[in-house]
């Protein structure tokens, strides 16, 4: 079962946000069974909300420090309410609908990756110089890296597969011989080690 992870960090709230977000977790905590004893208090909570929408109130002035006070009671707060989404992560069982019920928002769980998609529109073109040739793919979304292989043509069950291991999905082989037919093809390597290979594109060096 995945862990449950409380976002403990306030910043990204504008400051009539901030307000609005503290006094929604305070009345979802309020008498929840599932957390008993709130660290700190729910009224240690209140008190800082409040001092910080009084100096919100205050820095309306434009004077410079008001505006500076409004900051040190708005980090006051974010730092009680860091503390308290803590002791919403450590008695929350891992439950996803009892750390919803405290009113913080929880990471969202992410999508398994899976075996990475066959790549698709591989290209092989002779380079600009003799002896080379340039394969390219579509770019393969969380790729880590593509392994390519190139064998001489005809394939058969002896062919023996030179194989590259490159970060870009464009790679260019060199010091092949001329007039010879290559044969290559191209995996996406992600997370999971099975790997699916594009089709075989066949092609001779000038």
């Amino acid at each position: 079962m995945p862990k449950i992870t409380i976002l403990r960090s306030f910043k990204r709230y504008r400051e009539n946000e901030l307000n609005v977000k503290t006094s929604a977790i305070i009345r979802s905590l309020s008498e929840n069974p599932h957390f008993p004893n709130p660290q700190p208090s729910l009224e240690e909570i209140n008190q800082s909300r409040m001092a910080f929408v009084d100096a919100l109130v205050a820095s309306k002035t434009g004077r410079k420090q008001a505006t500076l006070h409004k900051k040190d009671c708005r980090s006051v707060l974010e730092k009680q309410l860091e503390l308290l989404g803590l002791y919403v992560n450590m008695n929350c069982l891992d439950n996803e609908v009892i750390a919803k019920s405290s009113g913080f928002e929880i990471k969202k769980k992410g999508k398994p990756v899976g075996i990475l998609a066959k790549p698709s529109n591989l290209t092989v073109v002779n380079g600009p110089v003799k002896g080379t040739l340039i394969a390219n793919i579509d770019r393969i979304n969380r790729a880590k890296s593509y392994i390519y292989q190139i064998t001489t043509a005809p394939i058969t069950e002896t062919s023996i597969w030179e194989t590259h291991i490159i970060s870009r999905k464009k790679i260019i082989f060199e010091n092949l011989q001329s007039g010879t037919e290559y044969a290559i093809k191209v995996a996406a390597v992600g997370k999971e080690p099975i790997l699916v290979y594009s089709d075989v594109v066949f092609s001779y060096v000038l």
